[in-house]
């Protein structure tokens, strides 16, 4: 039963000063007395007189009012005052009210400002279904209705039937909302309601100016859904919206709900023929508002997620993303189902397949969600420990993932593991400027200097990318990530920015570069410290130290003038210079000035290396050994030059020859080792042999005498210095026949007697010698005298004529001393 309470409203003449409350089935209720003035008739036909009474329905407060106004003609009132009988239905009880045209009865039939007011009480019943055909007009405010268009009535005929078709199925927050009844001016409609109107016949062309659709009695239409065929009571056709309702018992508390239920509800219609997982997702979200108990609507709920379980698996991208707005409420034990079809979806899609490219969007979706709920913890930690155990092969697709979505690059701290730069480096692709950029960021802060570097080369000029890897990589003893950048820019490039820094690392770099191409010293700038130290560490590695410089001599002087003008230079660039092919300072234009400006070690190598030059003047006589600097005069006397001069390779030996002769400092230790390293043409041999006897080298003769028998070319320079030799040596080379005068007769004579004496030291008579080579005792004197003495008498008597002859004597003494080497050598001279 429900309790309803009514009031009238007017005029009584004298008493009142206007419309206003006249009586109350409540009288200490305020709410019937701030209600009056929407009983009077703010809304009125052209004129402002209302001809017959109308009906009118809406909410004030809690309250449904049901007034009923009359035009008030009484005998004294002012034109167009009205009287209004008004029934106050709690908003709590309206939705029990099955028909409104039942409380039509409680009205009063005209105006009676007399009547006293009571509370009724009104008995709910069942609704009577309506069986009549749905006209055209009826069908067409019922399809207007679902779908929000601005409409009213034209006139009240067959209004309130219409009315009474559709209010059974009406929700009970589309009630709270409505306002029914007549209507004069468009205006006063409130947006904010739904207004179920009809207004007077002559109004229409007045409500079609503003945009209302006026439905006359001529509208033919047919209903346009199974949800307008519900609304309106038949049956039969609204057997599939009957469906969703019953399958999935939602709660409808709007016109939109039904319109949405309608509209997604086709997608359950076909779910046996497969419909899209975007349709189905969206049912199902609907589904969690409209029927959030578990307990309820099971069978259309199991059937919706079996489908959706099917789907997922093979769901593209975008749909695979949609799952994340599914809160699953009042699906039973859905989100444990659902996930394991997710991680299914992320372990065949993720990283492999053909939407691989595509699927950083779905992290970034997991990422940036406001909230973490089941789908995007289940996506984090799927990627988490899947990155873990990462492949090489993924790489290549967490750069496309970054390229796509460069969200994920400011993000790198969520998912990225800070161990993958070494897979991620090798496989860095072109990427845009603000992508690069973002990736330069995210390798300075974790750290990944190598990836830094490559980057970097990609993104900036040589010149800017090295400055950006130098503010970060600051470690002297770190080199990898700046080797990695060098690999990326031109050599030329990297050497050039290289020379312009003081970092070590650069310049070992650069180094290592113009060893292998010499050509990229062609840029150097011999007073920058920075290419003084690329060049240097260059030569460290092994490069010639000119190679690359196209006019050694020039730069050379360039070189000397820095060093004389004060300037710094590499002291060991200095060492490496002093010693290498063009290091001769000979036509230096200040040479006389460097050498206090030169490091001890840089200095002799110039000394050495300039001496060498100008020792072919002074071979030539060009040039006086006194004409030289102080120096280089003490350069002379070094034996480190001294032994360059005999063993270098590009001195002829003629010019050496001619150095022995002329240079104080050179003697016989030198003249060996020019034996030993050269071969001697005949004038070369000869010249030297001259040498050797102008400076009395005996022990190079001596070497010389002993070389003759193999070394051929030696034998002119033995024969010019044989006065050096012993005589059983020039005795040697008279027996050979290479200098037949090489002893006189009277050296000849004095040999025999000194080789006799040897022999035989008691004399010629000792073993019978004398006499047994035909000799004369008696001719001898051998008694009383030395042995000495009496071979002196001996030879002086054969050298007169005397017997035996000396060459029977030597026979007989080689008897006795056959293998006698000087005795033959004697012999073979008579």
């Amino acid at each position: 039963m429900i309790v309803i309470h009514q009031a009238i409203y007017g005029e009584l003449q004298g008493k009142t000063s206007g419309h206003d409350l006249l009586a109350a089935s409540d009288e200490k209720n305020e709410l019937f007395r701030r209600v009056s003035g929407y009983t009077d008739l703010a809304d009125r036909p052209v004129g402002g007189i209302l001809s017959s009474p109308v009906v009118r329905g809406f909410f004030a407060e809690d309250h449904f009012l049901l007034i009923k106004t009359f035009p008030d003609k009484s005998p004294g009132l002012r034109s167009g005052r009205v009287f209004s009988h008004a029934l106050f239905i709690p908003k709590a009880d309206l939705h029990r009210v099955r028909e409104l045209s039942d409380l039509f009865q409680y009205h009063l039939p005209d105006i009676q400002k007399e009547a006293k007011m009571h509370s009724l009480e009104y008995l709910s019943q069942e609704a009577m279904t309506i069986t009549g055909a749905v006209n055209g007009r009826e069908a067409a405010a019922t399809n207007a209705l679902l779908e929000k268009q601005p409409f009213v009535w034209l006139g009240e005929e067959g209004y309130w039937e219409w009315v009474a078709r559709i209010w059974p199925k009406l929700p009970a927050k589309v009630k709270h909302m409505l306002k029914i009844g007549a209507a004069f001016g468009p205006s006063y409609v409130n947006k904010q309601c739904l207004s179920l109107l009809y207004i007077p016949e002559d109004a229409k062309t007045l409500w079609e100016r503003h945009s209302f659709r006026v439905l006359g009695v001529g509208e033919s239409q047919p209903l346009r859904s199974s949800a307008a065929n519900w609304l309106v009571g038949d049956v039969k056709k609204a057997i599939p919206f009957e469906t969703l309702l019953n399958d999935f018992a939602p709660i409808i508390d709007s016109i939109e709900t039904l319109n949405r239920l309608e509209d997604y509800g086709k997608a359950y219609h076909q779910i046996d023929k497969t419909p899209g997982l975007n349709h189905l997702l969206v049912l199902a979200h609907f589904v969690s508002q409209i029927s959030p108990n578990e307990r309820v609507g099971i069978k259309g709920k199991n059937k919706l997620m079996t489908a959706i379980l099917q789907a997922i698996p093979t769901a593209p991208v975008k749909m695979f993303m949609a799952l994340t707005y599914q809160s699953w409420k009042g699906f039973p034990n859905a989100i444990t189902s659902v996930s394991g079809a997710v991680l299914d979806w992320l372990t065949n899609h993720l990283l492999q397949g053909r939407q691989v490219k595509e699927c950083g969007a779905v992290l970034v979706k997991a990422l940036e969600a406001e909230t973490k709920n089941w789908w995007v913890n289940a996506v984090l930690e799927y990627v988490n420990n899947r990155l873990k155990r990462r492949q090489p092969s993924d790489a290549s697709i967490l750069w496309q993932w970054m390229k796509n979505e460069p969200a994920l690059i400011t993000q790198h701290t969520s998912w990225l593991p800070d161990d993958a730069e070494n897979e991620l480096t090798p496989k860095i692709p072109k990427l845009e400027t603000a992508v690069a950029e973002a990736v330069l960021h995210m390798a300075e802060q974790k750290g990944w200097l190598v990836l830094h570097a490559k980057v970097a080369a990609q993104l900036y000029s040589a010149e800017k990318a090295i400055e950006a890897q130098l503010r970060i990589d600051t470690d002297e003893d770190h080199t990898v990530a700046l080797e990695a950048l060098s690999e990326c820019i031109s050599k030329s490039s990297f050497v050039s920015v290289a020379a312009s820094h003081t970092d070590a690392r650069l310049h070992r770099i650069a180094g290592k570069f113009i060893y292998e191409n010499k050509q990229l010293l062609k840029g150097i700038d011999i007073a920058s410290e920075g290419w003084q130290k690329c060049w240097e560490l260059a030569v460290q590695r092994g490069s010639d130290v000119w190679s690359g410089i196209s006019n050694p001599q020039h730069t050379l002087f360039e070189v000397l003038d820095h060093q004389l003008a004060g300037n710094a230079f590499s002291a060991t660039l200095l060492n490496a210079i002093s010693t290498g092919k063009y290091s001769s300072l000979k036509d230096y234009p200040q040479r006389a000035s460097i050498w206090h400006a030169l490091p001890d070690k840089a200095r002799t190598g110039f000394i050495t290396a300039t001496l060498l030059e100008l020792f072919d003047d002074l071979a030539t006589s060009k040039l006086s050994f006194n004409d030289l600097e102080a120096e280089l005069k003490n350069g002379v006397q070094s034996q480190n030059v001294q032994q360059l001069v005999i063993s270098s390779k590009t001195i002829p030996l003629t010019k050496k020859l001619r150095l022995l002769d002329v240079l104080p400092s050179l003697g016989e230790c030198h003249a060996q080792q020019l034996i030993r390293d050269n071969q001697f043409s005949p004038a070369e041999a000869k010249e030297f042999g001259r040498l050797v006897s102008k400076n009395r080298w005996e022990t190079v003769a001596d070497d010389l005498f002993k070389l003759g028998s193999h070394r051929k070319d030696l034998v002119p320079a033995l024969l010019q210095c044989s006065d050096l030799l012993g005589f059983f040596q020039r005795l040697g080379l008279s027996v050979t026949g290479l200098k037949s005068d090489a002893i006189t007769q009277d050296e000849w004579w004095e040999a025999f007697l000194s080789r006799a004496v040897e022999l035989y030291p008691l004399g010629p008579t000792q073993n019978g010698l004398w006499a047994n080579s035909g000799g004369k005792l008696e001719e001898l004197h051998y008694q009383g005298v030395s042995g000495k003495q009496s071979w002196t008498f001996a030879i002086n008597h054969i050298r007169k004529g005397g017997s035996p002859p000396v060459k029977k004597l030597l026979k007989e003494m080689q008897k006795e001393f056959h293998g006698d080497f000087k005795l033959k050598q004697l012999i073979q001279l008579l």
